[in-house]
C-alpha cells in the first residue's frame, strides 16, 4: 500500500490502459445475437461481370411489392455490355447470405428496346424499398472511426463490409465460412422482405419443374 501511496500517478497511469484493454477485448467477445438482432430479411444485389459480354443490360425494381428485372437493349444496339446482376438475400434468421437465380432473358439476342420480367426466383417475397427496415436496421457499410488503434488491434469492424446498422449495433451481411464477400461500395439495395407469398412460390416452383433440364430461370 505504501507503493501505491508514493506512485499512485504510475499506478493509475498502468492501469487505466489495461482496464481499457480489457474492455475493448469483452466488448469484441460478445456475441452480435445478445440483443435485438435484425428481423428481416434484404435483398440486394451485386455486379457482374460474364466471360461472355451480353447485348443487353438488367435493371431490378420493385412494383407493388414485387421484384421485376428491366431488360434493355437500344434499337439498333450492336455492341455488347460487360455487365449484369448477382441477387442475393440476406435470411436474418440463420443469418446468411444465399444467391438467387437471376439468368439472361429467353429472346436476349433479339431483344430491343425495354421489357420487364418477374424475377421467379424472388417471386415468394413481399419488398418494401424503405431504407429502413420495420425494425429500424439500415443497409451500410463498416468504418474505422471511433476506436482507433485500439479498435484495430481488439477487434470491431477491420474494414469496410457491407452491414447492417441500427444506431450504435451492425451486423456484417456475411457471416462466416463459405459466405460470399462483397466488395466496398459493392452491394446495391433492392428491398426489405416484409412478408412471404406461398401461392407465388408455388408457381415459381411450377415454373422451374416445367423447364427442361439444365436451363435457368430468368
Amino acid at each position: 500500500m505504501k507503493f501505491v501511496k508514493e506512485n499512485l500517478v504510475l499506478v493509475v497511469g498502468l492501469t487505466v490502459p489495461v482496464l481499457l484493454m480489457a474492455g475493448f477485448l469483452a466488448v469484441s467477445a460478445l456475441p452480435d445475437g445478445l440483443s435485438d438482432p435484425p428481423q428481416y430479411d434484404l435483398v440486394f444485389t451485386t455486379n457482374d461481370y460474364p466471360s461472355t459480354p451480353v447485348p443487353s443490360t438488367v435493371r431490378l425494381i420493385v412494383k407493388n411489392g414485387a421484384l421485376v428485372a428491366q431488360y434493355s437493349r437500344p434499337p439498333g444496339q450492336q455492341g455488347s455490355y460487360g455487365a449484369w446482376k448477382k441477387l442475393y438475400v440476406y435470411e436474418a434468421s440463420p443469418r446468411r447470405v444465399r444467391q438467387l437465380t437471376l439468368g439472361f432473358p429467353t429472346d436476349m439476342a433479339t431483344l430491343e428496346g425495354t421489357r420487364e420480367e418477374a424475377v421467379a426466383s424472388a417471386a415468394q417475397f413481399k419488398l418494401d424499398t424503405t431504407l429502413q427496415s420495420p425494425d429500424g436496421y439500415e443497409l451500410s457499410y463498416g468504418d474505422r472511426r471511433g476506436g482507433g488503434l485500439l479498435l484495430e488491434i481488439f477487434g470491431g469492424s477491420r474494414g469496410y463490409e457491407p452491414r447492417l446498422r441500427k444506431g450504435t449495433r451492425s451486423v456484417p451481411l456475411t457471416g462466416g465460412t463459405g459466405q460470399p464477400s462483397f466488395d466496398y461500395g459493392g452491394v446495391e439495395f433492392v428491398g426489405w422482405v416484409t412478408a412471404r407469398n406461398t401461392a407465388r412460390l408455388r408457381l415459381a416452383k411450377t415454373a422451374f419443374d416445367c423447364l427442361p433440364s439444365g436451363q435457368a430461370l430468368p
